[in-house]
């Protein structure tokens, strides 16, 4: 099994009101990058998850497990070259590795 895809676990964190600064502060975004091994979920799968054949499901496994909370996952879609955003539907935990079932979403980013 190859760890070749590089995936990018993202964490939000929103603005708030910093009372004693008397100031809005601005949100933060924390990136994370690791090497995973991404497929696209098999059709008996997503049956038994979601009851129909979703598009757009993939397997994330890990090598290390990564166990912070996260938003979100982005990967490249070396066919397209675009950035996809998915969102977490279940994870499995084991010892020394761990898999993330996800599935596509659409991110708005907003600039500032």
């Amino acid at each position: 099994m190859r760890y070749d895809t590089q995936v990018t676990f993202i964490i939000e964190k929103e603005g708030y009101y910093d009372p004693k600064l008397g100031e809005y502060v601005d949100g933060k975004k924390t990136e994370i990058s690791k090497l995973a091994n991404v497929t696209d979920l098999g059709t008996d799968r997503s049956k038994q998850l979601f009851g129909e054949i979703k598009q757009g499901a993939k397997v994330i496994r890990l090598l290390r497990p990564y166990v912070k909370p996260w938003d979100y996952v982005t990967i490249l879609n070396k066919l397209t070259g675009k950035i996809q955003s998915f969102e977490i539907i279940t994870e499995r935990n084991l010892r020394l590795k761990n898999t993330f079932i996800v599935q596509e979403v659409s991110k708005n980013e907003s600039t500032s």
